[in-house]
């Protein structure tokens, strides 16, 4: 009896311990300062770098070799002005042409294209899709399942856009789409979307078990094109 009763303690101390570790996964990380990031040549006010300080910020990026979370530590921190040239760095470092880039950057601060509910015959809803940093994977997290080429995701059917397509087949997605939240697991992709498009993706579907998102074929580019998107950006309900 007592060895029966000792093993249900260690099953219930087990349970707990995985809850607790699971908590902590869902938590944002707490803030800190770039001095204590110990990134690779870089320290003192973010506010302070130099433009060669950005490139190696954009190179640290794009190579993986800082997380999400030390890149949005930074982000934060840096002047309009500098974003604006990191952005610039960016799309150099990929081989996008800058007058390009400012084009395609422009194009979105003066637009909101396809935000307007339910944009095109048979779609069910359309909402700008937050981010939000999460450590693990919450309950009804999905990957993209696919992605094409496509001409007609937004409203401006002469810029072709990716589509990203999500399958949750117990629709969460349905039931509350304006709580839906993007994460991506790569800084590039992450830092290309947030000097693209803010933290608003556009997203919108036909299903009630899917979401979609449409995102410019420039912004996928700087991210590292439509497969790094594909494998590092996932949606999950806002728990």
């Amino acid at each position: 009896m007592r060895k029966i009763q000792l093993l249900s303690v260690l099953a219930l101390l087990a349970l707990l311990l995985s809850a607790g570790v699971n908590a902590m996964l869902a938590q944002e990380p707490p803030p800190q300062d770039v001095d204590s990031l110990n990134l690779p040549g870089l320290d003192g006010p973010v506010s302070k770098w130099t433009e060669a300080d950005l490139r190696q910020f954009v190179d640290l990026a794009v190579d993986e070799r800082i997380t999400v979370p030390q890149a949005q530590n930074i982000w934060k921190q840096l002047t309009e002005e500098q974003k604006g040239k990191v952005g610039e760095l960016l799309a150099i470092k990929v081989g996008i042409q800058p007058d390009e880039w400012q084009r395609f950057v422009q194009s979105n601060k003066v637009t909101l294209r396809g935000f307007t509910p339910l944009g095109f015959p048979g779609e069910i809803w359309r909402e700008p899709i937050e981010n939000i940093w999460t450590w693990g994977y919450p309950p009804g997290t999905t990957f993209a399942t696919s992605y094409w080429d496509s001409p007609y995701c937004d409203d401006d059917p002469s810029d072709h856009d990716w589509a990203f397509r999500f399958y949750q087949p117990y629709e969460w997605y349905s039931r509350n789409p304006s709580g839906l939240r993007w994460t991506s697991t790569s800084v590039q992709v992450y830092l290309a979307f947030m000097i693209a498009y803010g933290d608003n993706l556009n997203g919108y579907s036909f299903n009630w078990n899917e979401a979609r998102l449409c995102i410019g074929t420039t912004g996928v580019s700087a991210a590292g094109g439509p497969d790094n998107v594909k494998n590092n950006v996932f949606l999950s309900p806002n728990h």
